[in-house]
């Protein structure tokens, strides 16, 4: 407790600090000018209060109330109805692995929620080049599962495949893609509508972190990852609706650059009028603020999504303005809830995309991220309410 005590109060005292090396900067654009409706660069507190702002025809409100509907904690799952009848213990259901650290990571999950359904849960190695992911679909179709999970596959990759898997009425489950209509699919987790919307909470983020006083903002690109392109767009067209004068620079910085926290710190050196930052990649941010201290950075304060343990560490230290958790566990079981529900022909596309992203990640500021410290969980008591609605 006493921990978590002095986080808060560091935190308070970063985020004040903010507001007085900011007192000056003008809201009106880069270059400093007086117009009407002008208000001093101000950032939100620790408890998410406003000592200024906004400026005029700044839809703050909206913003923040975006904002806040994704710091209340889930109490539920966001599938809420049991399936008619309990999953078979001789169900099989494949996961196409891509081989990548995180794809490991989603495997781990995906087993603990086999083993908690009951369920044959078998792994099979795609690579990521066309070839490899040919040769292991070719092999996926002749197992005959009773479903397939693929995440951040490219169904480019494998069309022949899928059109035999759907000839067999073997479902696919299409997840962290774009593009699931160009071929037949559900649009799930992380495919395009879930970006959409993640876009737009950037967006809101940057209005609403700085109190609708700010209005020159930066989204740092991955160039490499397809849904990054869907968030840039959806913020760039969210942000003219929250704030018709506001800008919204690019820079793109690759998800395999060395050093991130560096190229952000020469980007805002050489842009000093930039008021805050956002992007889709929180991991962007790590150690960030030790490097902007020390290159006297007073402007280097922003919102990322996907944020690490270190991420949340560093809110729960004071030492970073917001991220953006999200709960891989909870994303893993979800889809495997879904095979079962096409499997049985009682699945029911999502609707609401903002529940369905509520349901699995949570916006973190210095206030609420120490309690996650040691793992973010969107909702605790989710295996046992999984287990409820597959018959165990």
């Amino acid at each position: 407790m006493q921990r978590r005590i002095t986080a808060a109060l560091r935190a308070a005292a970063l985020l004040a600090a903010i507001s007085l090396l900011a007192t000056g900067c003008s809201a009106t654009g880069s270059d400093g000018g007086d117009s009407a409706g002008a208000v001093e660069l101000t950032y939100q507190s620790a408890d998410g209060e406003c000592a200024t702002g906004p400026a005029d025809g700044v839809d703050y409100d909206a913003a923040n109330a975006l904002i806040q509907s994704f710091q209340v904690p889930a109490t539920g799952l966001i599938q809420t109805e049991p399936l008619p009848e309990p999953v078979s213990a001789d169900t099989t259901v494949v996961f196409l692995n891509n081989d990548t650290a995180v794809a490991g990571i989603m495997y781990s999950s995906m087993e603990l929620a086999a083993a908690a359904a009951g369920v044959n849960l078998v792994n099979v190695s795609t690579g990521t080049d066309a070839q490899s992911i040919n040769t292991a679909l070719n092999s996926v179709v002749e197992m005959e599962p009773d479903a397939v999970i693929s995440v951040a596959i490219d169904a480019t990759f494998y069309q022949d495949q899928l059109k035999q898997l759907e000839a067999k009425g073997i479902p696919v489950v299409y997840a962290s893609q774009p593009n699931a209509e160009d071929f037949g699919l559900d649009d799930t987790l992380g495919g395009l509508n879930a970006s959409l919307v993640n876009g737009q909470v950037l967006a809101a983020g940057a209005v609403a972190f700085t109190c609708g006083t700010g209005n020159d903002f930066v989204f740092y690109n991955v160039p490499e990852l397809g849904f990054a392109a869907i968030q840039l767009q959806a913020a760039q067209d969210y942000l003219k609706e929250l704030c018709a004068d506001c800008t919204l620079r690019v820079v793109d910085i690759s998800i395999i650059d060395p050093s991130p926290a560096d190229k952000i710190v020469s980007d805002l050196q050489s842009h000093p009028e930039t008021d805050y930052f956002i992007t889709p990649v929180d991991q962007y941010q790590i150690g960030l603020g030790e490097k902007a201290n020390l290159a006297g950075l007073t402007n280097a304060y922003g919102f990322g999504q996907s944020s690490l343990p270190p991420n949340i560490q560093q809110l729960s230290d004071g030492l970073q303005s917001a991220g953006f958790a999200v709960d891989l566990n909870m994303f893993m079981w979800l889809l495997l809830d879904e095979a079962f529900r096409k499997a049985q022909g009682v699945y029911e596309p999502y609707t609401d995309w903002e529940a369905v992203n509520r349901a699995v990640s949570l916006v973190l500021t210095p206030a609420n991220a120490g309690q996650f410290v040691d793992g973010f969980q969107a909702y605790p008591g989710m295996e046992a309410d999984f287990k409820t609605l597959w018959g165990k």
